[in-house]
C-alpha cells in the first residue's frame, strides 16, 4: 500500500533521481517546481517499485485531493492500478490532475469512466532556446527592439550568474516585490525567496542583472535533458526592456554552458491575461496543454 510523505527540501535528491525519467516536457515533474509549490499544492510523495507517486490538489478545485501521473519503472497501467487500490482502501475518488498532453491519451484508455477537462491557464509555453537567446526573427522584433532600448539607456548594466555571494541582495530585491496581488502570487514571492536561500542545496542556473551595483532583475531555471525550465523571472518594471534583456541573456548563458539545451519551457500563464500576452509575445512553438481526469459521480 502506498504511503505518502510531504515534499520538503530534504526530498530534493530523491526527486532528482526521477526527474530525467519523466516522459514529458511538463514543468510539474522538475524537483525545483515540486519543492517550490509543495506547501501551496500540498505535494506529498511515495515511492513504490522504483516509481514516484505524487499526491496533490486538483487544479480545478484546491479543496479536492488529486494525483499527478506517476513516473518511474512501472508502466502507467501498473501505476494507476496502485493508485486505484490506494483510493479504494482510503475511500476516496481517484482524481488525476495536470496530466500533460503527451500522456493524456494513454491515461484516457486506463480511466474510461473518467471525464476529461482541459485546464485553462495551465499549458506550458515551449520555445526554441536559440530564439529566446537571440530574439531574432520577425515575430520577436518588438522584444528585440525593447532590449536594444535597454542597452542604449543602460550601457553599464551587468548581467551575471547568481552565486551564493549574491543571495542577500537577491532576497532584498524579491522582498521589494511585495504581496499586494492574488494569494498565489504572494506565495510565489515567498517561495522564490526560500528557493534563493536554498540555492546551494540544489544548485540550479540563476542569473541577475545589476544597475549601479543594485539587483534589478532575477531569474532561475532548471535544466533536464534538452529543456531549460524557467521557474522564476522577476524584473523591475521601471526599466524598459529589462525583462527582455534578462530573458535573452539568461538563455544565452545557459546554452553556452549546456549546449544540449535546445528548448525552453517558460511555464504557464495561470489564466492571467497580462501574463498570457507577455508569454505569447515570445512566439512559442508549442503549447503543452494539461488535463484533469475526474471520476464519474
Amino acid at each position: 500500500m502506498l504511503e505518502f510523505t510531504p515534499i520538503t527540501i530534504e526530498a530534493i535528491e530523491m526527486l532528482k533521481s526521477f526527474a530525467s525519467r519523466a516522459l514529458t516536457h511538463s514543468c510539474d515533474y522538475t524537483p525545483g517546481n515540486l519543492v517550490m509549490w509543495a506547501e501551496y499544492m500540498h505535494y506529498e510523495y511515495a515511492v513504490e517499485s522504483d516509481t514516484l507517486f505524487i499526491r496533490s490538489l486538483s487544479e480545478l478545485d484546491l479543496a479536492t485531493p488529486a494525483f499527478l501521473a506517476p513516473i518511474g519503472s512501472l508502466s502507467l497501467k501498473e501505476s494507476i492500478a496502485l493508485l486505484q487500490e490506494y483510493c479504494t482502501h482510503n475511500n476516496c475518488p481517484l482524481h488525476i490532475t495536470a496530466v500533460p498532453e503527451d500522456m493524456a491519451h494513454e491515461m484516457g484508455t486506463l480511466l474510461p469512466g473518467h471525464s476529461v477537462k482541459e485546464l485553462d491557464g495551465w499549458a506550458d509555453y515551449i520555445h526554441r532556446a536559440e530564439d529566446i537567446a537571440t530574439l531574432q526573427g520577425k515575430a520577436l522584433n518588438k522584444r528585440r527592439n525593447r532590449k536594444k532600448k535597454f542597452l542604449a539607456d543602460y550601457p553599464h548594466y551587468e548581467y551575471k550568474r547568481c552565486t551564493t555571494d549574491d543571495i542577500p541582495a537577491v532576497v532584498e530585491f524579491l522582498l521589494g516585490k511585495g504581496c499586494n496581488e492574488a494569494i498565489m502570487r504572494c506565495y510565489e514571492v515567498h517561495q522564490s525567496i526560500a528557493t534563493v536561500r536554498n540555492l546551494p542545496i540544489y544548485p540550479q542556473p540563476a542569473g541577475i542583472i545589476k544597475i549601479d551595483d543594485k539587483v534589478v532583475a532575477f531569474t532561475l531555471g532548471e535544466a533536464w535533458g534538452d529543456m531549460l525550465y524557467i521557474h522564476i523571472e522577476k524584473a523591475d518594471r521601471e526599466y524598459a526592456g529589462l525583462g527582455e534583456t534578462l530573458t535573452s541573456e539568461f538563455a544565452a548563458d545557459v546554452i553556452n554552458e549546456m549546449p544540449q539545451i535546445t528548448l525552453i519551457n517558460r511555464e504557464e500563464d495561470l489564466g492571467n491575461e497580462g501574463l498570457r500576452q507577455a508569454k505569447r509575445a515570445y512566439n512559442p512553438i508549442e503549447m503543452l496543454n494539461r488535463y484533469e481526469f475526474t471520476p464519474a459521480k
